[in-house]
């Protein structure tokens, strides 16, 4: 199908997933399905898939704006269980959709691919690329903050951010975590949260207007 649309794809190698034990990657293979199972139900445009074991693509046509928050969903909810995953955004479009995702292609998949080879050989973790040299050139900068945040990040700290994500009140995730409210406040500004939160809002405002 030739139909041209809008979308941003997200690209993604688990990191060392050689080196897994069976157990580790069963229960890694649990947590994608309940994130991919929760995710879809959410944002209803998104389209995953799983290939080679450790690698992974989606699509949002419709709910572009929400990729970057995808994205660092995905990350936290694998580092708050010592899993690593490095992952490339592309914004742009789909001029090509086949009935799998990983066989389809546009220009949102030619952004993707490419930087998510460029972070294999960085070993960094995210990174955000698009359509033309200016767009890529100011999210390359915000890529190069949230690698910092996202490397040095604990489980304890990923799994504050993991909940502050999906919109839960501090008081929530204290609850949550069998915490105090200002743990969890102390959680979140060590992990950078105030950051994040900046580079998601900037993330949520341009993609509807490219």
């Amino acid at each position: 199908m030739a139909n041209i649309s809008r979308a941003s794809v997200i690209s993604g190698d688990i990191i060392g997933s050689s080196q897994l034990k069976p157990a580790s990657r069963k229960k890694l293979q649990q947590l994608l399905s309940l994130f991919f199972e929760g995710t879809t139900l959410e944002w209803l445009d998104l389209r995953a898939q799983q290939y080679r074991g450790d690698s992974i693509q989606i699509t949002l046509t419709i709910n572009r704006l929400a990729a970057l928050r995808i994205a660092l969903l995905l990350q936290t909810c694998l580092l708050k269980d010592n899993f690593k995953i490095r992952l490339a955004i592309g914004v742009g479009d789909i001029s090509f959709k086949s009935g799998e995702v990983i066989t389809s292609d546009g220009s949102a998949f030619q952004a993707s691919g490419p930087y998510l080879d460029a972070l294999t050989k960085s070993g960094e973790m995210i990174s955000i690329a698009g359509f033309d040299e200016e767009f890529t050139s100011e999210w390359q900068v915000h890529s190069a903050s949230l690698n910092y945040i996202l490397e040095r990040l604990t489980r304890q700290q990923a799994e504050a951010v993991y909940l502050q994500l999906q919109d839960h009140t501090q008081a929530s995730i204290a609850k949550k975590l069998k915490i105090k409210q200002p743990s969890v406040h102390q959680r979140l500004q060590a992990a950078g949260w105030p950051v994040v939160q900046k580079i998601l809002n900037r993330f949520e405002s341009v993609i509807p207007m490219v």
